[in-house]
């Protein structure tokens, strides 16, 4: 019974990963995109941070794990537009 048990906790375990790839493989391309997109924006503003912009998306986030995941993608985006004043 315990080795039926552990075989199932074991496929459970896979398919949860699996789940957990299959978000990843969009989230991946999604997050390479808005990159480029921030690249293309800094084109068109002077200052890097819009504190309101900001401000109005975290508003929306109920989960504080995704804001700070969100302030990463934020800091992330600010740093490449810094990065091509380099360039």
């Amino acid at each position: 019974m315990k080795n039926h048990l552990e075989k199932t906790k074991i496929m459970t375990l896979e398919n949860l990963r699996n789940q957990i790839d299959e978000i990843d493989n969009q989230i991946i391309p999604l997050l390479e995109k808005r990159l480029k997109l921030a690249k293309e924006i800094k084109k068109y503003k002077k200052e890097i941070t819009d504190f309101n912009r900001e401000k109005n998306i975290l508003d929306k986030i109920k989960s504080e794990y995704i804001k700070d995941i969100y302030k990463t993608i934020f800091k992330n985006s600010k740093e490449l537009q810094r990065s091509l004043d380099d360039i």
